[in-house]
């Protein structure tokens, strides 16, 4: 991302800013999003409904595929030829790198108007600023650490739900010669990682995983604890399937509705999979933290930044869409159909939804004792540049059974270095 960002647009940004051209006319609102499964699409319906409700034409700027990865890379080609949508879904330390690079509007008008200060928590409102100014708008938090259970599988097989990891191998042997897929896996390059992200936080522990992966200290990536998540990565391969290479997330989540899998270690989207497909939490699908993890909140939050307005229309269209993100209607209907919690903690959550209720209880009980952490594989700790090279590593070792974990260790070590050189 880094070197992507800084190489396309520092030879370009100021003839960029002075020569932009309407993408679109004065009323209409271009949207650039990654919200196309099942139940991402459900969501993004809320939010195009509000937009026209407020006398704006609204414009999909879909671009699906890799967790948002395709959706940065047509992002940045069409901001660098001076044509950027009105608002983009941008997270993390990306929103820095736009907003450091000139692009995007300063929000402080709308927060202070809509008391963004006692809306946002805390922890995360540091992400949504740049050198104190607020640059981007959030709309949910979405708790990483999950492991979703099929139900029907683990009546079938006569499985146990896990709460450690020695119960879990016991009810993947279980599953496994009951006929199932024991853990449903995307061979995409971020799920893969996000398995091992999920297992270096249960192994590590939030302070030590926020060493290693946020702060990328050289002690805390050389650690026992990354070899022994890699390690354990390798002890799980064998339970996921072999036909999963460029399967995405949302049809890896299918392999639990349609009742061929057993788990998935997912974040909270994937409960709008299941409700998509009529699926209800308690009979057909639970979640439990990932073993190890019950305690602790990696996170990932959806957010959208606006691209520098050329004129009083598109202004107002951008203002009146960043102050629909926080009413207490979107808060609600949005978050119910992306699994996500509200951003907003005075939103109650939906009547029988225990897994929301449960990642509220681990989002304020990591808020109290310090153990939020924001997710490597996810793009909250660290720009996609860095990323990548993490992602090539986790993969590289996932797929190459001959090397040692502790090979993998000195090779994501090698790989962060280079990336933040």
């Amino acid at each position: 991302m880094r070197l992507t960002l800084k190489a396309l647009c520092a030879s370009v940004i100021q003839s960029t800013l002075l020569c932009v051209t309407p993408a679109a006319h004065a009323s209409e609102v271009e949207v650039l999003h990654w919200w196309t499964s099942a139940g991402e699409a459900k969501a993004a319906s809320v939010l195009r409904a509000g937009i026209e409700q407020r006398g704006h034409q609204w414009r999909d700027f879909a671009v699906g595929g890799q967790a948002g990865i395709s959706a940065m890379n047509t992002l940045r080609i069409r901001a660098i030829s001076g044509n950027p949508p009105l608002a983009a879904q941008i997270k993390g330390p990306e929103i820095t790198e736009w907003a450091r690079l000139g692009f995007l509007r300063n929000l402080n008008d709308i927060a202070e108007a809509e008391h963004w200060e006692d809306k946002i928590p805390a922890p995360l409102r540091d992400v949504m600023q740049y050198q104190g100014d607020y640059v981007a708008a959030p709309i949910n938090i979405h708790r990483v650490n999950w492991l979703w259970i099929n139900l029907r599988a683990f009546e079938d097989a006569g499985a146990a739900i896990p709460h450690d990891f020695e119960s879990f191998f016991t009810a993947a042997d279980k599953l496994q010669q009951a006929g199932y897929i024991p853990l449903a896996l995307g061979g995409e390059p971020w799920q893969v990682a996000t398995l091992f992200d999920t297992l270096a936080l249960s192994v590590m522990g939030p302070e030590h995983y926020q060493q290693a992966f946020l702060d990328f200290d050289r002690e805390a990536l050389l650690s026992d604890g990354v070899t022994k998540s890699f390690s354990l990565l390798a002890k799980i391969r064998p339970y996921t399937d072999s036909d999963n290479l460029g399967r995405n997330w949302s049809d890896t989540t299918r392999l639990l509705i349609d009742n061929q899998a057993g788990m998935q270690v997912m974040g909270d989207w994937a409960k709008g999979e299941f409700l998509a497909a009529d699926q209800q939490e308690g009979k057909s699908f639970t979640c439990v933290a990932v073993p190890g993890t019950e305690q602790a909140f990696s996170y990932n939050i959806d957010s959208f930044v606006f691209f520098k307005p050329n004129n009083a229309e598109e202004r107002q269209s951008q203002t009146d869409m960043a102050e629909y993100l926080l009413t207490p209607q979107f808060q609600r209907d949005f978050n119910r159909y992306k699994g996500s919690l509200p951003i907003r903690f005075d939103i109650p959550l939906p009547n029988g939804d225990t897994c929301a209720e449960k990642s509220r209880q681990a989002f304020l009980y990591a808020e109290q004792h310090n153990t939020l952490s924001p997710s490597m594989s996810h793009g909250l700790s660290t720009t996609r540049y860095v990323q990548s090279a993490i992602f090539d590593v986790i993969n590289e070792f996932f797929y190459n059974p001959k090397q040692t974990p502790e090979e993998a260790t000195q090779a994501l070590y090698r790989a962060i270095l280079s990336a933040q050189a």
